[in-house]
């Protein structure tokens, strides 16, 4: 897996690595958990508490994707964007290698679809559409209409000039 420009032997469809990414998500979650109560007991400074969880995520990280892997993307406990962009890459190269596998096998088919087919690719000049004109006492009533609020706009007009 490609991430940040670096490979990683990681893979989705790799029956090892999905064990090692349950076994890793399942001890990061235990972890968080253990420091959100620590902070909230010890009543620890918002800063302090971003770095835990963060020291968190880069140890799922190596475990996830290989010892030393969060210090080869250059992560730190203090730049929590950078870790960010990492999980995001992860997830989209994850979503990629998923829709690279998944795509649906072509149906064979047979000779009279495959003319068929054929024919409406060949097809120069579709028929014209036609239109079913309106009957001559509806576009009278239009007419009617039109006149009727063109007599409004000019009498609204006449009195903002005149007011």
């Amino acid at each position: 897996m490609l991430i940040h420009g670096q490979e990683f032997d990681f893979s989705l469809l790799n029956a090892n690595d999905l064990d090692r990414l349950e076994d890793a998500l399942d001890e990061m979650t235990r972890e968080s958990e253990a420091e959100t109560a620590r902070c909230e007991r010890e009543n620890v400074r918002l800063g302090d508490r971003l770095r835990a969880q963060a020291r968190v995520s880069m140890r799922g990280l190596d475990k996830i994707l290989g010892a030393g892997a969060s210090a080869r993307l250059g992560l730190n406990e203090n730049d929590v964007s950078r870790l960010y962009d990492v999980l995001d890459e992860i997830t989209q190269a994850a979503a990629a290698e998923k829709a690279r596998y998944s795509r649906p096998a072509a149906v064979p088919q047979n000779r009279a679809q495959r003319r068929a087919e054929k024919r409406q690719k060949n097809k120069k000049h579709k028929p014209p559409v036609s239109y079913p004109a309106q009957p001559a006492a509806a576009q009278m009533v239009e007419r009617v209409d039109k006149a009727a609020r063109r007599k409004q706009l000019l009498t609204e007009l006449a009195a903002l000039e005149n007011g």
